[in-house]
């Protein structure tokens, strides 16, 4: 049986990522979501929570959500991206991708076209190549989870239950929005290395 659900609140991480595009953006434009595949319960909650902020309280922001998806490899989603840049590249002024190889990939395209940069753009994950590239302000922002307070939780949690202690049934493990600004905090600092 299920002691108790540690999870990060993905929907939010979804609603982070739109406040920040909105905010780069100055609250109107038009921006691609690169959906990451079919099926995968996590990101359509980050694509979901995305969306659902966008049309609550950014009206003024166009989203063009691809039907292309971004597939499970920074190639497939450098492909994908290449595709829809090349449809769309006209007209936007931001990205949102929802996981690692989605970002590393719309990332390593708008280099390409030397738009890295230009069109603001939010990813998910801590990968070191995407924390290079939020340094150099090739993005706008990455959601970042908080694995090593999961781990931990997970197992104090299971030690409390064992020793028949009450434990939450459920339990957010946190979701942070790093940025150029705020980077180099403590807090961002333990979350992307």
């Amino acid at each position: 049986s299920i002691v108790s659900y540690l999870a990060t609140d993905i929907l939010q991480g979804g609603r982070l990522a739109a406040g920040r595009l909105a905010e780069l953006l100055g609250g109107k434009g038009t921006v691609l979501l690169l959906r990451y595949q079919e099926g995968s319960a996590s990101t359509m909650d980050r694509e979901r929570g995305f969306l659902e902020e966008m049309r609550e309280q950014h009206p003024g922001i166009r989203v063009i959500s691809s039907d292309q998806y971004a597939g499970p490899t920074r190639e497939t989603a450098k492909r994908a991206a290449e595709n829809l840049l090349n449809r769309y590249g006209a007209e936007l002024q931001g990205a949102f991708t929802p996981n690692e190889s989605s970002t590393i990939g719309v990332l390593l395209a708008l280099q390409d076209l030397g738009r890295a940069g230009k069109v603001h753009h939010i990813g998910f994950d801590a990968a070191q190549s995407l924390v290079a590239a939020l340094r150099s302000r090739e993005l706008g922002g990455l959601v970042v989870q908080n694995p090593m307070r999961m781990g931990y939780l997970g197992v104090r949690m299971m030690v409390d239950h064992l020793r028949g202690r009450p434990v939450e049934r459920t339990v957010d493990t946190g979701v942070m929005l790093v940025t150029p600004g705020n980077m180099d905090t403590p807090e961002a600092k333990e979350l992307l290395n």
